[in-house]
């Protein structure tokens, strides 16, 4: 009987570790999980218009210390500044945009942070995560800090691993496509905008064809969607039998 609780609550362990890789969110920076940033801004798009632009937002790895081992990103939402019909609309387009998260050594302030030249702050796993057109509408309302609702949903993952390094987030829009909506024009991110916050950019938000861009302290504040690295459900069956029927094939050989 004992044998048999013990086998139920260790079940209940493995379930539960599983049910964890449905997807779960983290905000960078975590401070501002569900406070509203100090600024507001286009970046990592860009006003109205054509010209196309460039934004690279680092993440510091400390926002994702309570996670444990490596996770993968499915989408990165961000969430309105103002209510929606204030200073701009509803949703934003955008023809084209080139998307790619890597993980990098550059840093927002300290020994080693963000280059203003794009390159030099890629890192060696880069990978696109999103490319070609982009609708982005949100249904804020009220007080903020508002819902995180303006989401990109990866077309392809992203695995991070916060023990080799920064989350960098490089978002590029062409200089062929154009930006556009209703209202006064584009300017709903919330953002936060503080020293050693943990988000640190450098952008270019006229020139989608850029090599270099001017730094910043400022970055949106940004809820990455992700699953965990945790067993597979025929491994979870497998470490239940082991647990469940082993010991009591044990148990009769003896007998």
């Amino acid at each position: 009987m004992i044998r048999t609780l013990i086998s139920f609550s260790c079940l209940a362990i493995l379930l539960s570790q599983l049910s964890a890789a449905n997807g779960a969110n983290i905000v960078a920076p975590i401070s501002s999980t569900s406070t509203a940033g100090n600024a507001q801004g286009p970046a990592p798009l860009r006003f109205y218009g054509s010209g196309g632009s460039r934004t690279q937002q680092v993440y510091d790895s400390s926002d994702f210390a309570g996670l444990t081992g490596p996770i993968t990103i499915t989408a990165i939402s961000f969430r309105p500044f103002t209510t929606p019909g204030a200073f701009s609309s509803n949703s934003v387009n955008i023809s084209d945009t080139l998307i790619q998260l890597s993980t990098t050594a550059a840093s927002g302030e300290g020994a080693n942070p963000l280059s203003t030249t794009f390159a030099s702050n890629v890192g060696g796993n880069a990978k696109t995560v999103y490319s070609g057109a982009l609708t982005l509408t949100t249904a804020a309302s009220g007080n903020a800090p508002y819902p995180f609702d303006y989401t990109i949903n990866l077309q392809t993952p992203f695995t991070y691993n916060p023990a080799q390094g920064n989350l960098l987030l490089d978002l590029q829009i062409p200089t062929t496509a154009t930006v556009s909506g209703a209202g006064f024009g584009f300017a709903t991110f919330d953002t936060v905008n503080t020293a050693s916050d943990g988000v640190y950019s450098v952008l270019d938000n006229s020139n989608g064809g850029a090599t270099t861009g001017t730094a910043s302290t400022a970055g949106a504040i940004t809820q990455f969607t992700y699953t965990s690295s945790v067993p597979e459900p025929s491994s979870v069956l497998l470490a239940f039998v082991g647990i469940v029927v082993l010991p009591q094939f044990a148990a009769r050989r003896r007998s």
